[in-house]
């Protein structure tokens, strides 16, 4: 089956579902009046974009993400995980995103099969130019770099290792949004043991834990993300899982409010920033309210099964998955108590609902992604329109 082929079977099968929901059909009308999977109800009346996901790029995975985005009021989304430039995975995305026009992003990510050769960095370099040229949006670089990397001399390759610099530098030139994973929750970075907060966690995803002397602490590899931004002041930051150390909104605050080429997510880390009071976390969202977009981190892999924020103990399903969504939902817009966070194995307590402004919430949910992501342009197209606010 030709690509063309491929396209019009996925367009003809999905229908107006694929570009962007049918008329009387759509989550934000079902939650405008009240009835989107019971409270809360977004009031705000329009399509949310969720900056951070991962759909693999064939048909059932799309079918059952864009049935999971109807339920759940998504409209538009950027899929983080389009593969290093000419792969199968990065060919087959941008053949989806053809089919989806407007309603889906792409960022791509770095082969480091060769990191560290003579010509690697060059390689990259190119490849980054052809996925600009091809329309893809931002670069995506997972957390391996910095703790599974390696270089020709065996070491770990550092986040801030100088020999890098051409990539980013290149971000920058080329208007690519260069959104990084740099390290993972504090409680990875310790002993596996029964206490540890996110012991049941680790013992389902075992290799994600960095701890011993293999690892760099979390904090060198804190400093050198900071190193990194401050190298690069024309590149376009956007620091995932807010700003890799959620824990610790400080630290985001002082990012943030340091260096204006940065952005941040709220991707499978309310858990995490959601144990602050309540009424510092709105602070905090309503200081950066320009800077914070809106991610959940929802995956649906190549088979069509889905993780909701972290790994679980059961296949999720369909309701698992409007749930998940409607916890993010509950927890941004209400001002309730004790209540449950999107993904409880990652950590077997409650959070106090942030309760943002209705702006902020705009900001938050559409017109920030609008701004850093849907204004670059495609190509033979024309940036759209910026929002009004």
């Amino acid at each position: 089956m030709t690509r063309n082929h491929e396209m019009l079977v996925i367009t003809a099968i999905l229908g107006c579902a694929v570009v962007g929901g049918c008329p009387g059909n759509d989550a934000s009308d079902r939650a405008a009046k009240g009835t989107l999977t019971g409270q809360p109800t977004w009031h705000l009346g329009r399509p949310v974009i969720d900056s951070h996901a991962h759909v693999a790029p064939n048909l059932p995975s799309l079918a059952r993400a864009l049935e999971v985005f109807d339920k759940v009021g998504i409209g538009r989304f950027v899929v983080k995980s389009g593969g290093p430039v000419g792969s199968p995975r990065y060919q087959a995305t941008m053949a989806m995103q053809k089919v989806l026009g407007d309603r889906m992003r792409v960022f791509v990510n770095l082969d480091w099969q060769g990191a560290g050769t003579p010509g690697w960095v060059d390689q990259e370099v190119r490849a980054l130019e052809q996925a600009r040229k091809d329309g893809a949006v931002g670069v995506k670089i997972f957390k391996n770099l910095g703790l599974q990397v390696r270089g020709t001399d065996g070491k770990l390759m550092t986040p801030d290792d100088p020999q890098l610099d051409p990539i980013f530098e290149a971000c920058g030139r080329l208007g690519l949004i260069m959104a990084w994973h740099v390290a993972d929750p504090v409680a990875f970075f310790k002993p596996v043991t029964p206490d540890n907060e996110r012991y049941e966690e680790l013992q389902v995803a075992k290799a994600w834990s960095f701890y011993g002397p293999e690892y760099p602490s979390f904090d060198t590899l804190m400093a050198a993300q900071e190193k990194r931004i401050a190298r690069h002041p024309k590149t376009t930051f956007l620091l995932i899982h807010m700003g890799n150390n959620a824990e610790d909104l400080g630290y985001v605050d002082r990012l943030l409010s340091t260096y204006p080429n940065v952005y941040t997510d709220t991707s499978a880390r309310i858990p995490e920033f959601g144990r602050h009071p309540a009424a510092q976390v709105r602070a905090f969202f309503i200081r950066n309210q320009d800077r914070i977009l809106f991610g959940s981190d929802f995956i649906v892999d190549g088979t069509g099964s889905m993780q909701l924020g972290s790994v679980s103990h059961h296949e999720p399903d369909i309701d698992d998955a409007v749930e998940f969504f409607t916890r993010h939902w509950r927890y941004f817009e209400t001002d309730a108590t004790q209540i449950d966070h999107p993904t409880p194995i990652q950590g077997n307590w409650k959070v106090d609902a942030a309760h943002l402004p209705p702006d902020v919430l705009t900001k938050l949910y559409v017109t920030n992604a609008e701004r850093l992501i849907w204004s670059i342009p495609l190509p033979g197209t024309r940036p759209p329109a910026q929002p009004a606010n």
